[in-house]
């Protein structure tokens, strides 16, 4: 992902949706697409909504359970404005330099592997058990460096 790329996320709609529902569906792909954003340290711009009908073009299969004579994908896209501004103030990470960044998302990503071997950390994901964490961990290395 990179600044200037579109992200898409999709659902499929029958069309006989109540407004209710269909604000619930175009929440849950904004939710996806801001979460990716996220998870990937981006920020993205306004969501623009189409509606594309199952013969066009990019557009899978429907589904079996989707049925009805009005189906359509409601299909969500942003563009990637920029990379995600980490808020200093009372950041852990924030604070940090870059390198050492780097170097904590490794270590977390290789003590996160020991316990979870299907499933590697996006930086997102480091990220957040750094900020939980890595001011307990410092103050503990801080430690036992006077220590001994």
């Amino acid at each position: 992902m990179k600044v200037g790329d579109l992200i898409e996320s999709a659902i499929w709609i029958t069309g006989d949706e109540n407004p209710e529902i269909r604000k619930r569906y175009e929440n849950d792909v904004c939710d996806a697409i801001h979460q990716t954003c996220f998870d990937d340290g981006f920020d993205h711009g306004p969501v623009v909504f189409t509606e594309k009908r199952p013969e066009q073009d990019r557009v899978p299969e429907v589904p079996d359970h989707v049925q009805g004579s009005r189906v359509r994908l409601l299909v969500a896209e942003a563009q990637i404005i920029g990379a995600r501004v980490i808020n200093s103030e009372g950041s852990f990470i924030a604070n940090l330099d870059k390198k050492d960044l780097v170097r904590l998302r490794i270590i977390t990503r290789t003590a996160w592997l020991k316990y979870h071997p299907n499933h590697v950390l996006n930086d997102g994901e480091c990220d957040k058990y750094i900020e939980l964490i890595g001011p307990e961990a410092a103050v503990e290395t801080l430690r036992n460096q006077y220590l001994h």
